[in-house]
């Protein structure tokens, strides 16, 4: 049982370095793009609301750098 829980919180702590990696070496126009569908978006799952706020993370991450691109 230990050494399931430990391998689903690897997983998910390897996921969601994967994720934020990958948005930081989004481009600007995609990352805009994502930004502007996440703010038209009608209902969304938890799933996609969280992406949502690290989209939105990123823009402002970029933002404080001087790079308004969202």
């Amino acid at each position: 049982m230990r050494l399931s829980a430990l391998l689903i919180l690897i997983l998910v702590a390897g996921c969601n370095w994967q994720r934020e990696t990958s948005l930081t070496s989004l481009g600007d126009e995609d990352l805009r793009k994502r930004n502007y569908r996440c703010q038209m978006a009608g209902k969304l799952s938890p799933a996609e609301i969280q992406v949502c706020k690290n989209i939105r993370r990123e823009c402002n991450s970029r933002a404080a750098k001087g790079r308004y691109v969202c």
